[in-house]
C-alpha cells in the first residue's frame, strides 16, 4: 500500500495528480501496484464522459496507467448529480464509482439531500451518478475511525481493494478484464 499526498492545503492541482500517477507507473513492480484510489473530484457536471485532452489533462495518464495494467479508480462525487460526474471520475479510462448503502439505516439527512428511506445496494441521493458511471460500493453509512460518514470517498477505495484482491488471483489479467 503506498499513499501519496497530492493536496496542497485543500487543492490538489493536476499536476501533483499526474506526478502522482507517474510515480505509481513507475514504481509498479517495485510495490507491486495494481490499483490508483483517486478520492478527488472537481464539482463539475459532466453529462458525458470527459474524453477532450485539452479539457481534461489526467486522461493520458490514467490511460498510461491502465496500459501499465494499474486501475485507476475515482470517487464519482458528493454533489447529487443523477446524470453527470466530476473530473476525473468522467475519465473513460478511469473505474467511476457510485456510493449505495449497504444496508437499511432509516431515514438519513446530509447538507445536500435527504434520503427519507434506505435499503441495501439504494444509491445515496449524495452520490454523483450517470449513464457512464462504472460501479457502485458501500459509502454510506462508514465508520472510519470512530466516526460515521458517508460519501463517494468511501466507496472508491473498497473498488480499489478488490481490484488488488482481483489482480492477485488472476495476475494475467488487465485492468479492463478485472472490472469486466
Amino acid at each position: 500500500l503506498a499513499m501519496l499526498d497530492v493536496f496542497n492545503g485543500n487543492n490538489a492541482y493536476a499536476s501533483d495528480m499526474i506526478s502522482a500517477i507517474d510515480w505509481v507507473i513507475a514504481n509498479k513492480n517495485i510495490y507491486n501496484i495494481v490499483a490508483i484510489n483517486m478520492s478527488v473530484g472537481d464539482g463539475v457536471k459532466n453529462l458525458a464522459p470527459c474524453s477532450n485532452y485539452t479539457q481534461n489533462p489526467l486522461r493520458q495518464p490514467i490511460i498510461a496507467a491502465r496500459n501499465a495494467g494499474i486501475s485507476t479508480v475515482v470517487a464519482s462525487g458528493n454533489d447529487g448529480y443523477s446524470n453527470g460526474l466530476s473530473n476525473p471520475a468522467c475519465t473513460p479510462e478511469a473505474v467511476s464509482v457510485g456510493a449505495v448503502y449497504d444496508t437499511n439505516v432509516g431515514p438519513v439527512g446530509y447538507a445536500t439531500c435527504s434520503d427519507p428511506t434506505t435499503a441495501a445496494d439504494k444509491v445515496t441521493c449524495f452520490s454523483n451518478s450517470a449513464y457512464y458511471l462504472s460501479l457502485l460500493a458501500p459509502g454510506a453509512l462508514i465508520t472510519v475511525v470512530g466516526v460515521t460518514t458517508a460519501g463517494t470517498s468511501f466507496s472508491a477505495p473498497f473498488v480499489a481493494g478488490a481490484m488488488g484482491v482481483l489482480a492477485g488471483t488472476f495476475p494475467a489479467d488487465t485492468p479492463v478484464q478485472r472490472l469486466a
